[in-house]
């Protein structure tokens, strides 16, 4: 859990959180979220996003360095049924808020895989780094890494076993010394 089962959800608080997401997804296992903040907003020390019917609602666990703040964050992740897809942020000044949205979407995390295994194998591990600035100035990237994210919930179209759950579950981006983003991730980030 990611709160004490006796604590009250947090508040919802659009000076501090918004969360961004299809209403509707065109593909269960690839729905775009995104987190961000208005300016002004207190800096974020930890963010986990739920995906509450999901098999493993903790889809992931973010510690946003501070060169990210106001954080402006987007992520793919798989949505298993129609399900309320939250952002908990624990903020710099103590409080804990979140935000979020209901999201019509099922059998994201059994689809299957975009790409077969042995083409998947053969990229597994390639990064791409775009940067560049956004329309306010500030300097924004997209970091893309190649790999199946198998969640151990799919089966092989040909064979009918099941593939083993194989995914990143820790990512550690830093520029230079200075730690941008770690992701603890599990099962319900997509490929």
């Amino acid at each position: 859990t990611i709160l004490p089962a006796d604590a009250p959800d947090p508040p919802q608080d659009a000076a501090q959180l918004l969360l961004e997401a299809p209403p509707r997804a065109d593909n269960p296992a690839l729905v775009p979220v995104r987190i961000t903040q208005p300016p002004g907003a207190a800096a974020i020390e930890r963010l986990v996003l739920v995906i509450d019917e999901n098999p493993a609602p903790i889809a992931a666990t973010f510690i946003p360095g501070k060169a990210l703040m106001p954080l402006d964050l987007e992520v793919r992740v798989r949505v298993n049924a129609y399900s309320d897809l939250r952002a908990v942020a624990w903020l710099e000044d103590g409080r804990i808020v979140q935000a979020g949205r209901h999201v019509k979407a099922s059998g994201g995390c059994a689809a299957p895989a975009g790409s077969n295994a042995e083409e998947a194998a053969k990229v597994m591990g390639q990064m791409r780094l775009r940067s560049g600035t956004a329309a306010d100035g500030r300097a924004e990237a997209t970091l893309m890494i190649r790999h199946p994210m198998n969640s151990g919930l799919q089966r092989d179209q040909l064979t009918l076993l099941d593939i083993p759950a194989m995914f990143i579950q820790t990512l550690e981006v830093r520029q230079g010394d200075t730690p941008l983003l770690v992701m603890d991730a599990g099962i319900s980030i997509s490929e």
